[in-house]
Parts: C-alpha cells; structure tokens; sequence
C-alpha cells in the first residue's frame, strides 16, 4: 500500500498547483505604512520598494482603517504615535475586523512601551514580528521586510 504522502499526484492537480503558484508569484508584495509624519512615511515607503514591495501609505488612524477594508497587504508597519489616534487604536480594530497580517512597529516610543506593545500584540492575537526604534535602521528593515515577502510567499495560497 502507497503511503499517503508518497502517492503519485495526477498531471491535472499538478498543473492547477503550479497556475496556482504562478498567480502567488505574479502578486506583488505589498506595505500599508502607517505614520502621521509626512517625511518618516515617505522614508519608509521608499525604504519598502527598495525592498521589492508595492508601498501605500496612510497619515492617519482612518486613512489606515479605510485602505485596510478595501485591500490585503503582506505587511502593514506601524507608529505608535498618530497624532489624534494612537498605534494601539489601530491594534485594536485590525482585531476588529481580523486582520493576520504581519506587522513591524517602527516607532520613537521607547523600548519598554514598544516591547509592552508587543506583548499586548500577542494577548490579541495580533501578528507583530518586530518592533524596530527610530530612528530606523533602513538596512535592518529592509532585511526584516525581505524576510516576511519572502516567508508569505512559501505560504500555501487558500481559496
């Protein structure tokens, strides 16, 4: 008896496998970068496309909110800070509306408020892989960002 896991697949499943894997690679990585400081997003976002992404960026708590229920992203960056509303503010409705999707915080908070961020992060089962200060290391964020396309593109794609 063949093992489940070493059973031929048919041609026609390995062929809807493989359109369906060209499709994931044809989809570019995208960024929402979320920061109310005009220069700090437009850094980020350059920073993002350097790293291979599509960037779109958002000043504010309901600029955020409005992108998010109209489209995906790979990954979504984070400041603590926005002005009126606050980076938990957005934590709390990407729960809201069950968002998965990695995030980076890139925030001039200081250590203890970003790493308490992160825990509550976890509490809510929000995605948060790194919490980077500013000023930001671009290089070190490229690599964070190159790390997370990378690893969403070996993702299964559910549909």
């Amino acid at each position: 008896m063949l093992d489940p896991a070493t059973r031929p697949v048919p041609a026609a499943a390995m062929t809807a496998h493989a359109a369906t894997m060209c499709e994931a690679a044809a989809t570019p990585a995208t960024v929402l970068v979320i920061d109310d400081d005009d220069v700090q997003r437009m850094v980020l976002c350059k920073t993002a496309e350097r790293a291979g992404f599509v960037a779109t960026g958002a000043a504010t708590f309901g600029a955020a909110m409005a992108l998010l229920r109209q489209h995906t992203y790979t990954v979504i960056t984070l400041d603590l800070s926005l002005g009126a509303r606050n980076g938990l503010d957005v934590m709390h409705a990407l729960v809201g509306i069950g968002c998965r999707t990695p995030i980076v915080i890139v925030s001039g908070a200081n250590a203890a408020l970003r790493s308490e961020t992160v825990a509550l992060a976890g509490l809510i089962k929000l995605d948060v892989r790194h919490s980077l200060p500013k000023p930001v290391d671009l290089a070190l964020l490229r690599r964070v960002l190159s790390s997370i396309r990378e690893e969403s593109a070996t993702l299964p794609v559910v549909g």
